[in-house]
């Protein structure tokens, strides 16, 4: 009795086809962080999704179905023999946001592709531009030591946090590469490339898609590029848990499943997920808390829920559970069935 997942791989199909109609001028590069199953990354490529990938091993991963050129080397701050497997494999697209990256690259590829990262303001509950992205004012300085190492900047790249929640955040972004395009014509770089990020999602794709649309009417005879990954695979998985464990106390039931935060619902950890145990068992409610299966006090996954009265094999499930659901193996526990 193990935990599992049941996937539809044609809920990506039609997630690629609605952003197809909706952005076709923009090319994905899907995010392989956000699911690397091998299925998945095989029918992404069917596709023809290109990869964001962040690591030698992501690079590895794509590299057994795609070409080099189909990756993105998207981490701004790289382990420096990262930088020279992709140089050796033909990756040859990557991101940097400081002096120190283009001096590593300069050394280790230096006849990258380069996308500089900007700073742009993030959706409440994200930071990654708090540890990303180089701030406007600094933006001369990054491209004018670019130019001084022959350094080829093709473009810029942002992140607005994922998942978004305020969909202008992707024009207000896109004001902010305009600006620094015209920064890179006085250094006489050619910008060809804008990098719109990540952080789409199904419930507000098409408000998100709309902004973008605004932005893209910023700039003529430019290539657009996306890292989109939670959008395209988060409605393809649906989580099967059994519980394992009862107790009450009074009238709360105490239950415990077969997976946790140290598994799939580690997303409640890193992801800010709120994931809605679900079942079909049907009766009277009872106030219940559910654990999950390891000795650490702190694998909670629902502190205070409703659930009808469940016993010892009853299975719960949670759907819309494609995306940034990777397990550790604490105390032995993963997820190792996934059922297509």
């Amino acid at each position: 009795m193990e935990p599992y997942c049941v996937v539809d791989l044609q809920k990506i199909t039609q997630a690629y086809a609605t952003w197809k109609r909706w952005l076709p001028e923009v090319s994905v590069y899907y995010a392989v962080k956000c699911n690397p199953q091998a299925r998945v990354l095989q029918h992404m490529h069917s596709l023809g999704i290109q990869f964001d990938c962040a690591s030698k091993r992501e690079i590895e991963d794509v590299l057994t179905i795609a070409p080099p050129s189909d990756i993105l080397f998207a981490h701004p701050i790289k382990v420096p023999h990262h930088i020279e497997f992709a140089r050796d494999q033909g990756v040859n697209l990557m991101v940097y946001d400081s002096i120190s990256e283009l001096y590593k690259i300069k050394q280790t590829h230096p006849n990258a592709d380069l996308l500089l990262r900007l700073w742009v303001k993030n959706t409440p509950g994200s930071l990654l531009s708090k540890k990303f992205g180089a701030e406007m004012q600094d933006v001369p300085a990054l491209l004018k030591t670019a130019v001084t190492l022959n350094l080829n900047v093709i473009g810029f790249s942002f992140h607005v946090g994922s998942p978004c929640e305020d969909p202008q955040l992707y024009c207000e972004a896109m004001q902010l590469c305009r600006i620094a395009c015209d920064i890179a014509m006085t250094h006489g770089i050619p910008i060809t490339t804008i990098d719109i990020g990540g952080g789409f999602q199904e419930s507000n794709f098409e408000a998100c898609a709309q902004q973008v649309r605004r932005g893209m009417q910023m700039f003529e005879n430019k290539r657009f590029i996306s890292e989109v990954g939670r959008y395209l695979v988060e409605s393809s998985h649906r989580l099967y848990v059994h519980i394992i464990g009862k107790k009450s106390q009074g009238k709360t039931r105490i239950y415990y499943i077969n997976d946790g935060v140290y598994g799939t619902f580690n997303c409640k950890l890193f992801d800010h997920a709120k994931p809605v145990l679900m079942t079909d068992r049907e009766g009277p409610l009872y106030p219940s808390v559910v654990y999950g299966p390891t000795c650490d006090s702190l694998d909670i996954v629902e502190e205070m829920v409703t659930l009808p009265d469940l016993q010892i094999g009853d299975v719960l499930y949670v759907d819309h559970y494609g995306a940034y659901t990777l397990t550790s193996c604490f105390n032995g526990y993963e997820m190792k069935t996934f059922l297509y």
